[in-house]
């Protein structure tokens, strides 16, 4: 889970025993979090709209939508994932056919655009969300003594780790609201303080009225090189890694290929995929070590005689006998984000530079598809955001003409009544 660093709120009102920042309007304020985190109880304080709501923040204009009207209140967002066409409540995601690890789509939330004249609409201000994020051990036992009651069918089959599932996608979804420039703030304890979150010292923090839109831009960018810089998408880039894996075997004439992800915001390693492997799988501590050195270094390991050491598969008496591990290399940074790795030269052969040169090769290749995928995805989203703003800037300029249109008009009909030639309507503009 992402960090997010936290400031007490100061100047606040207390209405009916739950502390507000002082300068929230509750009327346009939204409660949002997982289930089980106290939204319905400061809904019933503030008497706010007292039934729970659903909004799929992936549609269009999902900031018009008429669930919106009703304020405060509570509501439950569908979000996004990669690899799927359809967003989920979080709390339904054990739905879906592959729930071992799910990466949100930030790309497919739209945002409401900021206001950008007198006559636009600022829908950014329309709205303030609270995001209830308690601690994963805090809520996994409030909604552990919640399923004595059998009164939400979300809890049946509850456990910590899908508790702590939900909590990491919220966070990273109040994190991303925020650096979009809404209007966010946290709770993170019941009857605590509000928060803000404090944004790091990379992050404008103070912005001019009139720098306003850069800076928003500046974030956005920010945040989506970030989400670029992992490289990784296990759902959106399976085939390929499938493709690599069944090809790799039969080119350098070994028995298997696997191919794992460092995963730095965990600090671990997994096997996205491997032969007669799938899933995203925790690595067997004899091959982590192998794995991490590669990782560590940056550099290729090629390790003979392991016979002796712990099978990789026992399931199928599956005896290691050398492996080559090489890195793979981010191309936008200085880093590993993942290895291949090959096992069991055919014929007790052992594995030479030529191999170890080979999947080099391989591995910039792959690093290389995979970032395109993303850079590709980049055009597209920035293609829809100019073609959006020409849209908007073609019903300005429309507007603009249907007024100097009047203007001209009533002129000439005046004009006309004074029994003024065009020509002495002209002279008259230009003075």
């Amino acid at each position: 889970m992402q960090n997010i660093t936290l400031q007490p709120i100061t100047e606040i009102n207390i209405i009916n025993g739950v502390p507000f920042p002082k300068d929230v309007d509750i009327h346009k304020l939204i409660i949002t979090g997982p289930p089980g985190s106290g939204k319905t109880t400061i809904i019933e304080n503030i008497r706010g709209w007292p039934e729970e709501g659903y909004l799929d923040i992936s549609s269009k204009d999902w900031w018009k939508s008429p669930i919106l009207a009703h304020k405060p209140r509570e509501l439950h967002f569908g979000v996004p994932f990669k690899g799927y066409e359809q967003a989920v409540p979080v709390y339904d995601i054990q739905s879906l056919d592959d729930a071992n690890y799910l990466e949100l789509d930030l790309f497919s939330i739209p945002l409401p655009p900021p206001k950008q004249n007198f006559l636009s609409t600022d829908f950014r201000s329309k709205l303030v969300f609270e995001f209830i994020l308690l601690p994963p051990e805090k809520l996994f036992a409030l909604r552990k003594k919640r399923t004595e009651k059998s009164s939400h069918h979300v809890d049946s089959a509850l456990s910590l780790k899908q508790v702590e599932e939900e909590a990491r996608l919220y966070n990273t979804l109040a994190l991303f609201f925020h650096q979009s420039g809404m209007n966010v703030y946290i709770r993170d304890e019941l009857g605590g303080p509000p928060k803000r979150i404090m944004d790091d010292e990379n992050h404008q923090t103070v912005i001019q009225p009139y720098r306003k839109d850069l800076y928003q831009l500046h974030d956005q960018l920010k945040l989506r090189q970030r989400i670029l810089n992992r490289s990784w998408s296990v759902r959106g880039n399976n085939e390929l890694l499938e493709l690599f894996v069944r090809l790799l075997p039969g080119a350098l004439n070994v028995e298997r290929c696997n191919i794992f992800l460092n995963e730095q915001s965990q600090n671990e390693v997994w096997l996205l995929c491997g032969t007669a492997l799938s899933g995203k799988q925790v690595v067997a501590s004899n091959m982590r070590s192998l794995v991490k050195q590669v990782i560590d270094s940056g550099c290729c390991i090629i390790k003979e005689n392991m016979q002796q050491e712990s099978n990789v598969d026992d399931n199928n008496n599956f005896v290691l006998n050398n492996t080559l591990l090489v890195p793979i290399r981010s191309v936008m940074e200085d880093k590993t984000t993942g290895v291949i790795q090959l096992l069991n030269k055919r014929g007790k052969a052992c594995f030479d530079d030529e191999d170890r040169q080979l999947i080099e090769k391989t591995a910039l290749h792959l690093q290389l598809a995979m970032e395109n995928i993303y850079l590709r995805k980049e055009m597209m989203d920035f293609s829809e955001i100019l073609s959006h703003k020409a849209k908007h800037k073609g019903w300005i300029k429309i507007l603009i003409g249907l007024l100097l249109f009047l203007l001209v008009a009533s002129l000439w009909g005046n004009a006309y009544l004074a029994g003024l030639s065009f020509l002495d309507v002209i002279k008259m503009l230009s003075q």
